[in-house]
Order: structure tokens, then C-alpha cells, then sequence
């Protein structure tokens, strides 16, 4: 685990913020959403926008059609978030809208992902190794022997 910074976490921040909001205006999407899932090597993601479709140009969500190089950034930001003792988050959900292009995010620590195939004591033995935390940051499920 590298050295947990501040400012490590908000250049990070910004450039989820700058990539996404550039990509948004290029391309006249009003929102995006990216879910994220992680443990260990292991993550899932998807992602959604909302832009006009069609002959009459309504508005309609649309999956997977952000950049991967945008999601692989929202998938980085684990690392640049990892605190010692304390891991980094297992799951989040990254919005941006086109009314003020502001990244709003939710993290989860604790939260089990679901990934198929299920997640092992493998890979949370990879996670621990990776992201350390103290007993007490640890949630039950990743714990060896759960």
C-alpha cells in the first residue's frame, strides 16, 4: 500500500472530475453513474449515462458507453484512497450531472461485493495484503477463516 496522502486522494478526485466532465460536453451527456466493486485484484464495474436519443431527442439512459479508460480512473481511486489500518472502500457509486459537473460519490468499507464467481478467502486475503486494516476496520466476511 502506498503512502496515504490528502492531496494524493484529491488529485485523484479531480481527475475523475476533469476527464468526466470534458468527455460529458463532448459527447452532450447530462449525467453519468459508475458502480464500482472491488476486493482484492478483483473488480466489477458498470456505468450508465442519461443523454438525448432518438428522432425526438429525449433523454434515455444508455449502459456501459462511458470511455473504460473514465471507469478504470473510478476503479483507481481505491488505491488513492487506502488509509493504514484502515483498508479502502469495497464498493462506490460516482455521479456527475451536466447542471454543475460536481463528482458526487458514496463509499462503502465495508460492504461484501458480489462478483461471480463469489468472492474467496483468496481474494480477501489479497485485499488484507493489499489494503491493510487493523482487526477492528475489518468487517467479518473478509476476515481469514469467515
Amino acid at each position: 500500500m502506498t503512502e496515504w496522502s490528502f492531496e494524493t486522494q484529491m488529485e485523484a478526485f479531480q481527475a475523475i472530475s476533469d476527464g468526466w466532465a470534458k468527455w460529458m460536453m463532448a459527447n452532450k451527456v447530462q449525467e453519468v453513474v459508475v458502480e464500482v466493486e472491488a476486493v482484492g485484484t478483483r473488480a466489477k464495474a458498470s456505468s450508465r449515462v442519461l443523454r438525448p436519443r432518438g428522432l425526438m431527442r429525449r433523454p434515455a439512459w444508455a449502459d456501459n458507453e462511458l470511455p473504460t479508460e473514465l471507469v478504470h480512473q473510478a476503479v483507481a481511486l481505491r488505491v488513492a484512497m487506502a488509509r493504514p489500518g484502515g483498508g479502502t472502500w469495497t464498493w462506490t457509486k460516482l455521479s456527475m450531472n451536466s447542471q454543475d459537473y460536481r463528482l458526487v460519490s458514496d463509499f462503502d468499507y465495508d460492504r461484501r461485493p458480489e462478483m461471480t464467481p463469489p468472492v474467496s478467502a483468496e481474494d480477501c486475503a489479497e485485499e488484507l495484503r493489499l489494503f491493510p486494516r487493523d482487526p477492528k476496520a475489518t468487517p467479518e466476511w473478509m476476515r481469514p477463516g469467515s
